[in-house]
């Protein structure tokens, strides 16, 4: 992803000198659309509705959601499904949205948890992570869309089989 956001400030490194999310105006309605639609992609992912995904994306979108990116919103669509599908749920959630808007385009991070929940003979059924999307955003004729967007996992928990398909191996990688 072009571009890439700079790390979070953290206790003890001091005042951002160039700080590239400015304070935000909380009332603007572009930002609250924003908030929405990543919103929208957790609650797409977790009812299985590809049809509500497609709509959060635009057609051409560029992510990398764990095990190599992906080009346009029918391979997203597939990397999601695929890594979802087999779970017996899931719950993603999102916070602690920045955002910069400029103009018919923004740039943004939140943090993610993403709980995954299957039954599993051993290990446990439930696998966990936390992380951050850094997303770039475009103002489209139908609204705000994600044009690109990149998981940044900063941590895991539970058994990872959760997330492995059927009769894989682990050593894989779910960040969605």
């Amino acid at each position: 992803m072009s571009g890439t956001l700079p790390r979070a400030v953290r206790p003890g490194d001091g005042p951002a000198v160039s700080d590239p999310f400015p304070p935000a105006d909380l009332g603007s309605a572009d930002r609250a659309a924003i908030v929405q639609l990543t919103v929208d992609y957790c609650w797409a992912l977790d009812t299985r509705d590809w049809e509500v995904l497609r709509r959060v994306f635009t057609a051409d979108a560029v992510t990398d959601l764990g095990l190599g990116g992906q080009h346009g919103v029918d391979e997203i669509i597939a990397r999601v499904s695929g890594a979802l599908t087999p779970l017996d749920d899931s719950q993603h959630f999102v916070g602690n949205h920045q955002i910069v808007i400029e103009g018919d385009t923004a740039k943004g991070r939140c943090y993610l948890r993403a709980q995954h929940m299957r039954k599993m003979p051993d290990g446990g059924d439930v696998f966990e992570i936390g992380g951050r999307y850094e997303d770039r955003y475009i103002r489209t004729a139908e609204g705000w869309r994600i044009c690109e967007r990149t998981v940044i996992p900063m941590w895991r928990s539970g058994n990872v089989e959760v997330v492995m398909p059927p009769g894989r191996v682990s050593g894989g990688n779910s960040d969605v």
